[in-house]
């Protein structure tokens, strides 16, 4: 097991990319009125949960996360929103990943306002306080690395199975099974964190679509997660209430259009 690696966070120069900035702003900014750094956002190494990214999808994700916002801790709301990517591009190291390929990293620039507000955030940032980062994207399918079949979840062992039986997480013939992740449908948002997932950036990430997910369920044995089950309940409730809402609101402007018309 690799020991985690520290994101190295340095200043980018603001005057020379204070166009690529000023892209992304509505007044004219000076170099002087922003604090630019560099960040790792993610890799092609296997992280904690024994997926990775494959060289393929970093390519889609420079691509999808140029202009999108930095955060904490993965809160959306446009208070938290403290700096901005304006630049993203994949850096090939001359180090090796888990399954001995070169390492590739998706590496981002990113710029902050300089004000009292965010002074604090800029002087950990630059003390190396706060330095490890998590992305958040959607991600459409995860394949085995070994025969590149789809995953699914083995209901009876909570584990995700290939269709050729090889588990995510296990070596086979000396060969580390991972979940490749595979056509980025979009980029979010990127997160300053205490922990991240994957060692050299950290990643947080949506696989699967809850079509995919009702189709599983509704092929499974239930009757041993009982627990679960009465834990999704509030949700399901919640869920049919909020169809049943939004069915009456149709029905309700549905009328009003139909009186409309014959006045």
């Amino acid at each position: 097991m690799q020991k985690v690696k520290n994101l190295s966070i340095q200043k980018a120069d603001a005057a020379k990319d204070i166009e690529l900035i000023n892209a992304y702003s509505v007044k004219e900014l000076r170099p002087e009125e922003v604090f630019c750094f560099d960040l790792i956002l993610c890799d092609n190494d296997a992280d904690r949960d024994n997926e990775r990214f494959t060289d393929a999808t970093l390519d889609q994700l420079a691509g999808l996360f140029v202009g999108k916002t930095g955060i904490s801790d993965h809160v959306w709301s446009a208070g938290n929103q403290v700096a901005r990517l304006y630049r993203a591009e994949v850096q090939t190291t001359e180090e090796k990943n888990r399954l001995g390929e070169p390492l590739k990293r998706l590496v981002g620039s990113a710029y902050m306002l300089r004000s009292e507000h965010t002074q604090p955030m800029i002087d950990a940032i630059e003390g190396g306080i706060v330095k490890e980062v998590s992305v958040g994207c959607a991600i459409r399918k995860m394949e085995c690395s070994i025969c590149e079949t789809p995953f699914s979840m083995n209901w009876d062992t909570w584990e995700y199975e290939c269709q050729n039986h090889h588990v995510k997480g296990r070596e086979f013939d000396g060969e580390l099974c991972v979940g490749e992740l595979k056509d980025a449908e979009d980029a979010y948002e990127f997160s300053f964190v205490a922990v991240p997932a994957q060692r050299g950036a950290g990643v947080t990430k949506s696989v699967s679509d809850p079509e995919s997910a009702f189709a599983v369920l509704m092929t499974a044995d239930l009757s041993k997660y009982g627990d679960q089950l009465r834990a999704m309940l509030p949700r399901i409730q919640s869920a049919l209430e909020d169809a049943a809402e939004r069915e009456a609101r149709a029905k309700i402007l549905a009328e009003n259009e139909r009186f409309l018309k014959k006045g």
